[in-house]
């Protein structure tokens, strides 16, 4: 499995690039670069000519102008310009013979590049049919582009934690349950598109809008290509290090063969390796 297994930039959180894949080699990891990585200019020219398995993954590389990704903005330069990424990014993929590329589900507001990961200020009068048709036609270009590429789009899960929803459950993101995972791939078939679930996202959101978690799950699993792990007590999405209690690990041995993200933050080289011997145990390996 440990072909399979790739390590987020997220666990070397405030080392420099080059460090990181100092360690990758010495330890023959792969590396996902994720969002969070500090603006580089020669950091395109850096990921492709890094000798190391790997793969980009959402908003990476940070532009010098930080924007929020969002391919269900009604903002035609937002969406556009979150488009015109996710095209970048699949060439990127591409290039490194990454396994695909995967970026967040759209929202049905622009939130400001601070709030993500806090509380996001927005009104809840929102047309969510509106953002949902625009996400799904953003999709579409984008899959125009993965398939002349040959290379596989992946959405992730969104997540909803309390603080940014209220008693009513009004959700601006798209995607943080299976009612609306369903929906999107029974709308957009493509041999090309699946779902990169994050499995701490999922939790969170559970737990928020008051859903049982397996019985969510069963309903994405035919979507699912590929897997993020890391822990969290159910509040909030703060990529904790997985331990024995993880709820996905019952749930392991039925996708062996995909390939798992590891995207606990800021975490050395010893427990990175027990973070993916904990993945290893979970089915025997």
């Amino acid at each position: 499995m440990n072909e399979n297994i790739y390590i987020s930039s997220l666990a070397f959180t405030g080392k420099q690039p080059e460090e990181i894949i100092e360690i990758a080699l010495r330890n023959n990891w792969a590396i996902e670069f994720s969002s969070g990585m500090p603006f580089r200019a020669d950091m395109d020219e850096f990921y492709l000519q890094a000798e190391v398995r790997r793969m980009p993954h959402n908003y990476f590389p940070s532009p010098e102008v930080p924007f929020v990704l969002n391919l269900a903005s009604a903002n035609k330069s937002i969406r556009e310009t979150s488009i015109l990424h996710c095209k970048k990014l699949l060439q990127m993929a591409k290039q490194s013979s990454a396994p695909f590329y995967a970026a967040h589900a759209g929202f049905c507001i622009d939130p400001d590049p601070n709030e993500l990961g806090n509380k996001i200020n927005y009104r809840p009068d929102f047309d969510k049919s509106k953002h949902w048709q625009i996400f799904i036609d953003s999709i579409n270009v984008i899959l125009k582009t993965a398939d002349e590429l040959q290379v596989d789009f992946l959405i992730e899960n969104n997540v909803i934690a309390p603080f940014n929803t209220n008693s009513e459950r009004i959700n601006p993101l798209l995607c943080c349950e299976s009612s609306d995972i369903q929906s999107l791939f029974n709308i957009v078939k493509h041999d090309r598109f699946g779902l990169l679930l994050d499995t701490a996202h999922l939790r969170v959101s559970c737990q928020t809008l008051n859903l049982d978690i397996e019985a969510e799950l069963n309903k994405i699993t035919p979507f699912i290509k590929a897997l993020h792990h890391s822990n969290n007590d159910g509040n909030e999405d703060n990529n904790q290090p997985l331990d024995n209690s993880y709820w996905f690990l019952p749930f392991m041995h039925q996708y062996k063969k995909m390939v798992h993200v590891i995207e606990v933050k800021r975490i050395d080289e010893q427990q990175i390796h027990n973070q993916i011997n904990i993945l290893h145990e979970s089915y025997g390996c």
